[in-house]
């Protein structure tokens, strides 16, 4: 990929740094410069001072049933699944923290900071930790441990910018030694919680698996280019949502399943078949036949529908379709056609695969109910809602910006529906509608009809977000890329649609974090997520009776965790990628 240009500055030119006012001088001049900004400033660390007060002296009170937080983990973690099988669950974890592990190590995420800002930080969480101690109402034990944790940070800030001398500005400090600290603080909090001994080693497994994974990620981007091991770890990332679902912890049991009468033969055909044909189609010499093979394909993808047949046959001819578009586009050489020929073989065999995984019978033993719920299901609603709604969301953007009226009309038409109706009378229609729209021998159960609901919901929002940066692309970039004789296809994938996604990526990550949330909507249809976990099931346990508000707060700090972090890594990628800046 080519480097961006960029106008070097030398070290001469640049500015030098403002000295540092201190915070006398700083309160003076932002908090006390006027009577008026006086009375202000008191009036409002006024209200802090007593905010601050009562919430510590509810945290710590001595009524607080907070040990039922670590007793209960299981159920916020996956609600009534088997405990026999809960090893799945840990293999599940497992390989998200190896794909995690190696993407932190692949993307370079990290780098340095300098000992001023790292000093900064410790001194900033030892004078959270004093004032901890000096104003909640807790029981001297946790005010002298608030006190003490508070004045090692303070000091420890302190000593690193003394230590670093004069290099104190310069980013000196790898983050990842700092993430590792963290992470060895964070085992030992857990081996000191009352867990279960299991949980503990299980626990600690898993972080022995983020560093090793980091640490062959850093071996892996020496080896390989950084192009390769990227775009092998977003094929591993998409792959790991039905992996971990429908295989690890889902158990599937495939003796009833005709694999060797129904997918096998339907996936060799498809493949020689279809491989055909996309071998043609993307030679350059289709012509007019080519476009005419296409749309049969097409209408047969769409008809398939209307009469009984398996339905891997109906994915595959959707899929089909959806190459044959895009064969004319993208072919043309002879490493071009042998590209999409193999694309389209690992594509059958992947779905053939994940369809058997379907139509298979679950073999966990001891199941009550659905066999995902708690955050595990908060996940699953999340992700997939977001990864099916991404390419309907741009589709229709696409649609509703399209000179061709029938498209714009009908995408028009779905959005301006969709984005006027509450997200909770989508998920009770979806609920008893779907599978009426559905052939007879295909029913959803209720996990499947609440993602399809949440996906197109949220597809409605993602296409304005998309038409957005559209029309904010320059008019000249249109003309440009006609100037230089590219088809439309060829314009919107490569010119037009990178840029308008770069332009919205902070809209983009909002809905994301909405779409988090808005999951907790699913309990209306019956589905155990993690807040009705949390609000409903945690709180009636025999042992755990009373602790509804500790159960709702710990379920406001995990969701507040996951959506702060999204939102400081989408700050991360809009500097990397200079949104708003050129």
């Amino acid at each position: 990929m080519t480097e961006p240009f960029v106008n070097e500055i030398s070290e001469s030119e640049v500015a030098p740094d403002k000295p540092s006012a201190g915070a006398i001088r700083w309160a003076r001049e932002n908090l006390f410069s006027t009577f008026f900004n006086s009375v202000l400033s008191l009036l409002m660390l006024a209200l802090i001072v007593v905010f601050v007060r009562g919430l510590l002296s509810y945290v710590f009170a001595e009524e607080r049933l907070w040990n039922v937080i670590p007793r209960n983990m299981k159920l916020y973690w996956t609600e009534a699944y088997p405990v026999a099988e809960m090893t799945r669950t840990w293999v599940s974890l497992g390989i998200v923290l190896v794909l995690a592990g190696l993407s932190l190590a692949v993307w370079k995420v990290g780098g340095k900071t300098a000992p001023r800002q790292f000093g900064r930080t410790l001194t900033s969480i030892g004078i959270t930790g004093l004032v901890v101690a000096i104003l909640a109402d807790a029981p001297s034990g946790i005010r002298v441990g608030a006190a003490a944790v508070g004045a090692v940070l303070f000091l420890a800030g302190q000593a690193v910018r003394m230590m670093a001398g004069e290099r104190f500005k310069e980013e000196t400090i790898h983050i990842r030694s700092v993430l590792l600290g963290i992470l060895l603080i964070i085992g030992v909090i857990v081996w000191i919680l009352p867990i279960e001994t299991g949980t503990k080693t299980s626990l600690t497994i898993q972080g022995v698996l983020l560093v090793v994974s980091y640490l062959l990620g850093g071996v892996v981007v020496r080896v390989v280019s950084e192009g390769l091991a990227r775009g092998v770890l977003v094929g591993l990332w998409l792959l790991s949502l039905p992996v971990v679902y429908l295989v690890v912890q889902r158990a599937p049991v495939t003796a009833d399943v005709p694999v060797m009468s129904v997918f096998l033969p339907s996936a060799v055909a498809f493949i020689v078949l279809g491989g055909g044909l996309l071998w043609w189609m993307s030679s350059g010499n289709a012509g007019e036949g080519g476009r005419l093979a296409a749309g049969v394909v097409v209408i047969a993808a769409l008809g398939c529908w209307l009469v009984s047949m398996p339905m891997l046959v109906r994915f595959l001819l959707l899929a089909l379709a959806t190459f044959a578009l895009a064969a004319p586009t993208f072919g043309g050489t002879g490493k071009a056609q042998k590209n999409i020929v193999i694309a389209w073989s690992v594509t059958v065999l992947i779905t053939a695969y994940f369809m058997v995984m379907m139509q298979a019978e679950t073999g966990l033993v001891g199941l009550q109910g659905e066999f995902i719920g708690g955050l595990n299901l908060t996940f699953l609603l999340a992700v997939s809602g977001l990864v099916i709604s991404f390419p309907i969301g741009i589709m229709l953007a696409l649609g509703r910006t399209s000179s061709m009226p029938i498209f714009r009309l009908l995408s028009t038409g779905y959005i301006e529906t969709v984005r006027g109706v509450p997200l909770i009378t989508v998920l009770f229609f979806g609920n008893l509608v779907i599978n009426r729209f559905l052939p007879r021998e295909v029913e959803l159960d209720n996990i499947v009809k609440a993602i399809v609901a949440i996906a197109l919901f949220s597809a409605a929002y993602l296409a304005e977000n998309v038409r957005g940066g559209l029309q904010s692309i320059p008019k000249g970039q249109y003309e440009a890329a006609k100037a230089m004789g590219l088809s439309t296809v060829q314009m919107t994938v490569f010119i037009t649609l990178p840029q308008a996604l770069r332009s919205v990526i902070p809209a983009i990550v909002g809905q994301v974090i909405s779409l988090f949330k808005d999951t907790s909507l699913v309990a209306i249809i019956g589905l155990a997520d993690f807040l009705r976990v949390a609000r409903d099931i945690v709180p009636n346990q025999p042992a755990s009776l009373g602790s509804l508000q500790e159960s709702l707060l710990f379920a406001m700090v995990i969701y507040w965790i996951f959506t702060f972090n999204v939102s400081r890594a989408s700050l991360r990628l809009e500097r990397k990628l200079g949104v708003g800046e050129r």
